[in-house]
């Protein structure tokens, strides 16, 4: 469940040459199984550089690659309503397999983990604590159209069933933040 809420937040805060956080929050509603907390700790972020964080995630479901478990990530530069394009497959706007994510891409999505959890599938539930969170932001938020400097907000959700009639999200969490370049 850890992983969860870690690789929601990865996807949502990937890219960025600086990034001064104003906002972490979950919005997944009182009855989502994955729920998030925590706070935003690196005000700003150099790019590139990390957003470190303290963050709880408390799931009470399991993933594994059966699942088919997708993280559905939508990133807005606010100031102009400009939506980030998918970046190196999973920064900015991006939709992932959970899963897959976690052996694809473990230098963005592995820090988010506490150190003593497998970054890997399956996902037991629980109750997962990581202080010393990280989400790391690379060079090609440089490159974004209109410059990287601006007000963002990424959302991050944890979806089963992804575009079927019955698509549930199980967690979400709410990011606001700057960026700035360094």
């Amino acid at each position: 469940m850890k992983f969860f809420i870690v690789v929601a937040l990865l996807f949502a805060t990937v890219s960025a040459k600086s990034v001064r956080i104003t906002g972490l929050a979950d919005c997944g509603g009182p009855a989502a199984p994955i729920s998030f907390s925590g706070t935003l700790i690196t005000d700003p972020v150099p790019v590139p550089g990390d957003m470190k964080m303290d963050l709880t995630t408390i799931a009470s479901v399991a993933a594994s690659a059966s699942d088919g478990l997708q993280v559905r990530k939508v990133t807005t530069r606010t100031t102009d309503n400009y939506e980030v394009p998918c970046l190196n497959g999973i920064s900015g706007t991006c939709t992932v397999d959970l899963c897959s994510a976690l052996t694809t891409y473990p230098e963005y999505i592995c820090s988010i983990f506490p150190p003593d959890v497998p970054c890997s599938c399956p996902i037991a539930a629980g109750t997962y604590n990581a202080p010393d969170a990280f989400v790391t932001f690379d060079a090609q938020w440089l490159a974004i159209n209109g410059g990287v400097n601006g007000d963002y907000a990424t959302r991050t959700e944890v979806v089963a069933n992804l575009g079927a009639a019955n698509e549930l999200v199980l967690g979400c969490i709410d990011l606001t933040y700057t960026l700035l370049a360094a």
